[in-house]
């Protein structure tokens, strides 16, 4: 069985046991340099390994997603305010949203497996890290390429809404805009947030790079470039788990 499909069952097992996901606890030993041996990896490197293959699995799960397409999700998901929208039917209109990706949430989706993946492994120490190797694969592919901020988070928006946790939109929407002006990079207003708010911090992130993987004068291949980063998670994951 695949490491998502063990992912998946897991969840639905955890679900009736348990209430809503959010991080991993904090490691109950410190890892340390010297306890290498026999060909493995000392627990330190292992934990900071970890840390890269985890954002690559949570940003594969977005992949799977925007390139794979969600099902039963209403188009212009989590879309700002229209000029000839009432205040009272925008409210209305992010209730709906609010439930159906909360029910969506409950299948074994994408937004299952980033929640697994966070609730498992990510402790909230490990969060800053695991959100600058997310922006690092971004950056891989934007280099030096101009992107116009506001472009950047619309285009991110309906994937923040799909696979973020409808309770962490709010923070979530502040980080994207953030993060998409400074270029991905973790400022002293992004860093402060993202302690208070790691969850939201993650899944903007990851909502930006994946974007990315959407445009073709960033990404010429999207499929290529996934399946090279799922060899990647694979390859590194066999020292992690």
């Amino acid at each position: 069985m695949g490491k998502g499909k063990r992912l998946r069952k897991q969840g639905s097992k955890d679900r009736t046991t348990r209430g809503p996901r959010e991080l991993a606890p904090e490691p109950s030993k410190a890892s340390t340099r010297d306890d290498i041996g026999g060909g493995r990896l000392s627990s330190y490197a292992r934990q900071e390994l970890g840390k890269q293959v985890y954002a690559w699995m949570i940003l594969l799960s977005y992949l799977e997603c925007a390139l794979d397409g969600p099902d039963g999700l209403p188009a212009g998901l989590l879309a700002p305010q229209k000029p000839d929208e009432s205040d009272e039917d925008y409210t209305e209109r992010i209730r709906t949203d609010r439930l159906v990706v909360e029910t969506q949430a409950m299948a074994s989706s994408p937004a299952e497996q980033v929640a697994e993946v966070l609730s498992s492994w990510v402790s909230r120490s490990m969060v800053h890290d695991v959100v600058g190797h997310l922006a690092g694969e971004g950056m891989r592919h934007l280099g030096t390429t101009a992107v116009d901020p506001d472009q950047w988070q619309a285009g991110a928006r309906t994937l923040l809404g799909i696979m973020c946790p409808p309770r962490h939109w709010d923070a979530a929407l502040d980080q994207l805009e953030a993060l998409a002006v400074s270029r991905l990079e973790a400022d002293t207003t992004i860093t402060a947030r993202l302690a208070s708010e790691p969850i939201a911090t993650v899944h903007s992130a990851a909502a930006l790079v994946t974007w990315l993987y959407q445009q073709p004068g960033i990404v010429a291949s999207p499929a290529e470039a996934r399946s090279e980063l799922a060899e990647r998670a694979s390859k590194f994951g066999r020292f992690v788990f």
